[in-house]
């Protein structure tokens, strides 16, 4: 029993840090990023992953691939916008060149 509440716990916390984490690894486009920001946000309208921005509305959910923009782009990370029009609020998120959310809050300052 304990070594199934282990393996369980395990999993857990794997499948948690890697909830934003893309999986290649490799050095990701502007587009893929964007992609990346809009899978990010439909998970956070099912729970919060410890970001500013916590848990978001389901409104979130009915973004498009027009709401999310690249913001910056600077040496070893993407800042990625989505625009809610429908809040009139807007998120960003900051992540490696390989495709790691690291933070996700509602000012572009990181």
């Amino acid at each position: 029993m304990k070594t199934l509440i282990a393996a369980l716990f395990i999993s857990l916390i794997f499948s948690t840090s890697s909830a934003f984490a893309h999986t290649d690894h490799g050095k990701i486009s502007p587009k893929v990023a964007t992609q990346i920001a809009a899978k990010a946000t439909q998970k956070l309208t099912f729970k919060d992953f410890g970001f500013k921005v916590g848990k978001l509305s389901e409104s979130w959910n009915k973004l498009t691939s027009e709401d999310f923009k690249l913001h910056a782009a600077e040496a070893n990370r993407y800042i990625v916008s989505a625009n809610n029009k429908s809040e009139n609020k807007t998120i960003y998120f900051l992540m490696t060149m390989s495709g790691e959310v690291l933070k996700v809050n509602s000012e572009a300052k990181f």
